[in-house]
């Protein structure tokens, strides 16, 4: 994965239909190999719970943000939009509940009004400002999810070792297809990435080869371990390296 030229960002999409596989996780594992090697790195959540940004805004102040960039009623500056975090080299575009009237469900109605691509003059416009962006998204192909794609270069999908049918991972696949014929014909899949991994589960590790036998290469050969000190990282707001010393080596090495 490279950006598009020494001076662009890269921009990625994290993206599933079903919560709880480790969406938000793979954002801040993002973020703290970002942090780590020293690249500057834009996060935008737009999911109206905001896990991303609780996280790393833990003032609770009430900002403008993400929804800002979906109302045709405004004309923001997404400069304006950014917050600074307590890592130097990570930003966020935060999100809240005023999302949710701007997360459309009536994909005829957005693209009749052109909101799918609502973020992707505000992510040219900061390319040059960082080298990874990274949308985190909410667990449906909503406006929100579109928009993030039409902005896109890359999807990275993550899932549990599990009934990957019951991920709706064909689902997220079909609209990666769309937007790429449609609207954004630099859009990649990137891959698959399994996530809260259970090394010692048979039927994990029995998934995890079935994955990897029907998804090729589209099968990330990192995988994300299931730990206590992950989930407590990202609710602490710690970075992964810290928070998990010497856990991802080897394998778990991004």
């Amino acid at each position: 994965m490279t950006a598009s030229s020494s001076s662009h960002a890269t921009v990625l999409t994290v993206l599933n239909l079903k919560g709880g596989v480790g969406k938000t996780h793979t954002t801040w594992l993002l973020a703290s190999v970002s942090h780590e090697r020293g690249k500057r790195l834009l996060a935008i959540d737009t999911d109206p719970q905001g896990n991303l940004t609780n996280s790393f805004l833990r003032d609770g102040e009430k900002t403008p943000g993400v929804e800002r960039l979906l109302d045709p009623s405004t004309d923001a500056d997404v400069h304006s939009l950014i917050r600074r975090t307590q890592y130097p080299t990570i930003d966020i575009i935060p999100a809240s509940s005023a999302v949710v009237r701007f997360d459309l469900s009536d994909q005829r109605a957005w693209e009749q009004a052109d909101l799918h691509r609502s973020f992707v003059e505000p992510v040219n416009e900061l390319r040059d400002r960082y080298d990874l962006i990274v949308f985190d998204c909410p667990p449906r192909l909503s406006l929100t999810s579109f928009a993030a794609l039409c902005a896109s270069d890359f999807v990275i999908v993550p899932l549990e070792a599990a009934d990957w049918g019951a991920q709706g991972i064909m689902q997220v696949t079909a609209a990666i297809d769309y937007v790429r014929s449609r609207f954004n014909r630099r859009l990649q899949l990137l891959g698959y990435l399994v996530s809260r991994f259970k090394r010692r589960r048979a039927y994990q590790q029995s998934y995890l080869s079935q994955l990897r036998a029907h998804f090729g290469p589209k099968t990330f050969d990192t995988v994300i371990p299931d730990l206590a000190q992950f989930e407590r990282s990202v609710t602490d707001a710690v970075l992964i390296y810290p928070a998990c010393p010497g856990q991802f080596r080897g394998p778990y090495r991004p």
